[in-house]
């Protein structure tokens, strides 16, 4: 069996991101930032949406697993960066949202990782990356739906 790794477009994201990763690791320990990248991303998607989110939906909205999520919330409320609260509507959904804290500390980490994602983005129009983006959706969007077969 031959495989071409090289033009397989999900070897070539999976460097991506690895890459996106380690810089980011990087650019935050720099900044003495106390979060890792996935803390950090759920604070940028909790900044994102203005207004808590249940857990369950935090966690679809970042593709990954309520258990991934809830282990990640845990060090965030400890730092005092998000807080938990009984959603109003129903006494069973545990809603999470950033603290004033938690919104005044990401604002000044934002530029940092901004510089990162200009340097990722050199030479690539915005044409370009509003074509990968709508790729990158899809491929989400396929990957979600695909049926495992037996």
């Amino acid at each position: 069996m031959q495989f071409d790794s090289e033009s397989t477009p999900g070897f070539a994201i999976g460097r991506i991101a690895y890459l996106m990763r380690i810089r980011m690791e990087a650019v935050l320990k720099q900044a003495e930032w106390p979060f890792t990248p996935d803390e950090t991303q759920t604070l940028i998607t909790l900044a994102d949406m203005g207004e808590p989110l249940s857990m369950n939906d935090l966690a679809s909205r970042m593709v990954r697993t309520p258990t991934t999520v809830k282990r990640q919330l845990d060090r965030l409320v400890d730092h005092k960066f998000i807080k938990r609260s009984v959603s109003p509507k129903n006494a069973r959904i545990l809603m999470v949202g950033l603290t004033s804290r938690g919104e005044k500390k990401l604002r000044t980490e934002l530029p940092l990782l901004d510089d990162l994602r200009k340097s990722a983005l050199q030479v690539i129009t915005k044409t370009q990356v509003a074509e990968i983006q709508k790729v990158l959706q899809k491929m989400q969007s396929n990957l979600a739906n695909h049926a495992l077969k037996d």
